[in-house]
């Protein structure tokens, strides 16, 4: 994907003009904007290059039965659930998260086998320093 810049503004501008008029004057720049390839399976939330999140482990997922997609889970979503402070001293989801997922998140808690709800089946990705 191409980074974003006035070009790209410009090319969004012109293919989609009333789309674009409706955008905040703030979020017109290119600077405003940067390209994500990780979401959290759960929320959707954007998890930036680096940015500390959780994943199940590879051997856990059949890459058949998620279409490939990677079950992670933003670091946001646990501060939410455990507060800050405990979200930065646990190291993997623990039975609260995974009563909070199962309770705002069916549809795609529906979607995963009993074993990712498991601490054991979960991996931290610390941030890249």
């Amino acid at each position: 994907l191409p980074d974003p810049n006035r070009n790209l503004l410009d090319t969004m501008k012109d293919m989609y003009p009333k789309q674009f008029n409706t955008l905040p004057v703030q979020v017109r720049s290119p600077h405003c904007w940067r390209l994500f390839f990780k979401f959290c399976f759960f929320s959707g939330l954007p998890i930036a290059e680096g940015e500390l999140h959780y994943k199940v482990r590879n051997n856990i997922v059949c890459s058949d039965l998620y279409y490939g997609e990677e079950i992670i889970l933003s670091h946001d979503v646990m501060e939410a659930v455990n507060g800050e402070l405990s979200a930065d001293i646990l190291r993997l989801p623990n039975k609260k998260t995974f009563k909070y997922l199962r309770k705002h998140y069916v549809q795609q808690c529906g979607k995963l086998s009993e074993v990712v709800f498991d601490r054991t089946s979960w991996e931290i990705v610390l941030p890249e320093v």
